[in-house]
């Protein structure tokens, strides 16, 4: 009886690993890039926190730059709220464990209670290493 109570509490503390683990893991730098952005559009803070390298900072819409964590924390507190989102026009250059990858972004958001609808030109940087895709950079700028 101790040793099933045992496996009980045992499955107990490990299952939050493993929910943890669900993340999606690209396959190429473009893949990266796209889930990058489904992460946004979806508003989910652990796959964007795992898709995201350590260094991991972005210049946003009006040219002020975040970092990885800040932009983790604000999707998860609601502070960005991306209603829709469609990508088009990517464009990937590949050199070696580095992926620069381009494109529109046609969004309907709201950031910091500030709403957004339009197109946005997009670039993204991202690196393997150690075996994984991380986005290691991203440009955002809303086009006139």
């Amino acid at each position: 009886m101790k040793f099933i109570g045992s496996l009980i509490i045992l499955f107990a503390c490990i299952s939050p690993i493993w929910a943890q683990t669900n993340a999606p893991i690209p396959v190429d730098g473009t893949d990266c890039s796209n889930l990058f952005f489904k992460a946004l559009s979806e508003e989910d803070a652990n796959s964007l926190g795992s898709l995201l390298s350590n260094d991991f900072n972005a210049v946003g819409f009006n040219g002020r730059i975040i970092d990885g964590e800040s932009l983790r924390q604000g999707i998860a507190q609601g502070y960005m709220n991306i209603e829709s989102g469609q990508l088009s026009g990517t464009r990937t250059r590949t050199y070696g464990d580095v992926a620069i990858v381009s494109g529109q972004w046609n969004v309907r958001a709201k950031i910091e209670n500030n709403n957004f609808q339009g197109e946005v030109a997009y670039m993204t940087v991202c690196v393997r290493s150690g075996g994984k895709w991380k986005v290691t950079a991203a440009q955002l700028t809303p086009i006139q």
